[in-house]
């Protein structure tokens, strides 16, 4: 079992947003669990910690929030993220209401998709609603869809085996800063790989429960910990294997 921090960082090297990725091959599930720039731990939010710290921060401050290990992070940039999701062929999305959303930069920055609509959106349009306030929820919309979109990217690339398995060292490692040695990565590949051959559709999100104080502070909530524990505890090896 692994879990992988991945971080979303800017190009002016600010923490956008970061998911840990779980991969569970004897119970044969990844979970997603987003995680926000705007979570709590101790007095400073991820993105303080991330901007104080770097990765080597940000990867305990997020192990000791939600009570888990974080073997290895992995940081990506906007470009590499896109990447990864386009390899994919992107996700098809309907969402439950409007979003819309008019940039500043130029016409491909815009969102607008009505409620209701199915659509499909490149690795581009999902960073952008990743970030965008086009939520009527706020940021808190932005961490279910980023938990909703990299879930179906994943399950895109399971449905996609032969794609996947040749692209693997691109989707995880291209333009990123790591802590990865290549004897991990090596062996995180390999069970991957092995998952892949099963015709699975194995990822699944954990959304992170808790409260806003304001739009800029999430204080994960200690029954969302105690959820976390349970996750844990259904996708260690021994829980399959018995």
């Amino acid at each position: 079992v692994y879990n992988t921090l991945f971080a979303r960082v800017n190009s002016k090297g600010v923490l956008a947003d970061a998911t840990v990725i779980r991969v569970a091959p004897d119970a044969k599930k990844i979970i997603i669990m987003p995680v926000s720039a705007f979570t709590v731990s101790g007095s400073q939010t991820m993105r303080e910690i991330h901007e104080e710290g770097g990765m080597v921060k940000l990867k305990a401050a997020v192990a000791d929030t939600f009570g888990i290990t974080i073997d290895n992070y992995v940081s990506l940039t906007n470009d590499a993220f896109e990447n990864a999701a386009d390899i994919v062929g992107g996700i098809t999305y309907t969402p439950d209401e409007e979003l819309y959303y008019l940039s500043q930069d130029n016409d491909e920055n815009d969102i607008a998709i009505p409620s209701g609509d199915l659509t499909n959106l490149s690795g581009h349009q999902i960073r952008l609603i990743c970030q965008y306030p086009v939520f009527k929820e706020g940021r808190n919309g932005n961490m279910k869809f980023l938990g909703t979109a990299v879930t179906m990217l994943i399950n895109n690339a399971f449905q996609q085996t032969n794609i996947t398995k040749d692209n693997l060292d691109n989707i995880f490692t291209a333009n990123s800063d790591t802590d990865w040695t290549s004897a991990q990565y090596k062996e995180e590949k390999s069970y991957l790989k092995d998952m892949l051959d099963q015709n699975l559709t194995p990822a699944e999100a954990l959304v992170p429960e808790g409260e806003w104080t304001d739009d800029s502070h999430f204080k994960v909530s200690d029954k969302f910990k105690e959820s976390v524990q349970t996750m844990l505890k259904d996708t260690a090896p021994s829980a399959a294997e018995k």
